[in-house]
């Protein structure tokens, strides 16, 4: 008798079970309504969107949105290519480069023999200083790495935005390296001139931007920059657009070439509730002609100050978009909204009113079709 009740009771919380998981996954994030109140300050925060511009894809936030002031990506894989970004007056330019030489003349290397840590000085071409200047440091790799591994640091200043672009290269035409080269002479020879001229066509490329300027010609945006013509390159970049007075309401878009095992749908939950929250909703939907995973969490996921998780509750709206079979042409995006519940409740946005502002920003992501060249 006791073992009837115990199956009966086990068929039962599985029947619950499943009935919640039904419930839970079952939604249709398309089909969700708002009432008149509720709808009211959804309304208002996409009643003033901009399109920004992510790669080669776009996308529409609320003006309230803005995107951090500086930042970074990797371009080319082998070797790769770092160009960095950052807002930036042109005085504060011309103390940081000064700073920067001097820090570079002043470092020694741990080998005598290796002589001087700063190898070279060169100057990025201007027809107006007030405009646009730069400088190239060709510099040792490291204080402990022989010099025939070099760096190219090239800084260029335009528009109130420092462009930073740093990539390898090599001169092992020392005569310490002479026994060297002959045996391996690939490595020991010097393409310094060859990376300069990829440098400087790089500089020529890149045009700078604001965020609210979307480029019409063939070309990829990043960071407040722009890379003219098509490109079938590598590359790895992130942006984040913080809502300029609600704390801990932002995004986080990553662009980039890697192709992923797995979809989103397809990944344990862990990857997205992190083990300190639970779904809430998960999901495909079309859009633009792209296929949108989706996968929304609430939990405890947000960091605080230190870095460390904090016991705040809040939401996080996932999405990926050609995760397992990017193109240069339909690279792999990856977008996150974060959302903290906060302390006062007649100042939040519901689970409801939240879900459709995500499915209409997210509705709004598409290919920037002058991206690439008629083919």
């Amino acid at each position: 008798m006791k073992t009837n009740k115990y199956y009966c009771f086990i068929v039962g919380l599985f029947a619950l079970t499943v009935s919640t998981s039904c419930q839970v996954f079952s939604k249709n994030i398309q089909t969700i309504t708002l009432p008149p109140k509720a709808q009211q300050p959804v309304a208002a925060l996409l009643s003033n969107t901009s399109t920004r511009c992510i790669g080669t894809y776009l996308i529409d936030l609320p003006i309230e949105f803005k995107v951090n002031e500086e930042g970074y990506f990797d371009y080319q894989s082998n070797p790769i290519i770092t160009i960095a970004t950052k807002q930036q007056y042109l005085p504060p330019f011309k103390q940081m480069i000064a700073r920067r030489e001097q820090e570079l003349r002043n470092t020694k290397p741990v080998d005598p023999l290796d002589g001087n840590y700063l190898k070279h000085v060169y100057p990025v071409h201007t027809h107006n200083p007030d405009k646009m200047q730069g400088i190239i440091f060709e510099r040792m790799e490291s204080i402990g790495t022989p010099d025939v591994a070099r760096i190219l640091e090239g800084y260029r200043w335009q528009d109130e935005v420092t462009l930073k672009i740093q990539m390898k290269a090599r001169n092992g035409l020392s005569k310490k390296y002479d026994a060297d080269r002959q045996s391996s002479p690939h490595l020991y020879g010097n393409n310094v001139p060859q990376k300069l001229a990829e440098l400087h066509k790089l500089f020529e490329r890149i045009q700078t931007r604001d965020d609210l300027t979307i480029p019409t010609t063939p070309g990829f945006c990043f960071l407040h920059g722009f890379m003219q013509g098509e490109d079938r390159e590598w590359k790895d970049m992130g942006f984040i657009y913080w809502h300029n007075t609600i704390n801990n309401f932002y995004f986080s878009i990553d662009y980039n070439d890697f192709k992923e095992g797995n979809a989103l749908l397809d990944k344990p939950e862990g990857y997205v509730t992190q083990g300190r929250g639970h779904t809430i909703y998960k999901g495909t939907r079309e859009s633009n002609g792209l296929l949108l995973e989706e996968w929304i969490a609430k939990g405890q996921f947000l960091l605080n100050e230190e870095g460390f998780y904090s016991d705040d509750w809040g939401y996080v709206f996932s999405l990926g978009i050609h995760m397992t079979d990017p193109t240069y042409k339909t690279p792999q995006l990856r977008l996150e909204m974060y959302y903290k519940i906060p302390d006062d409740e007649t100042q939040e946005y519901s689970e409801k009113q939240l879900m459709v502002i995500w499915r209409e920003i997210t509705n709004s992501i598409r290919i920037r079709e002058s991206s690439f060249e008629n083919e």
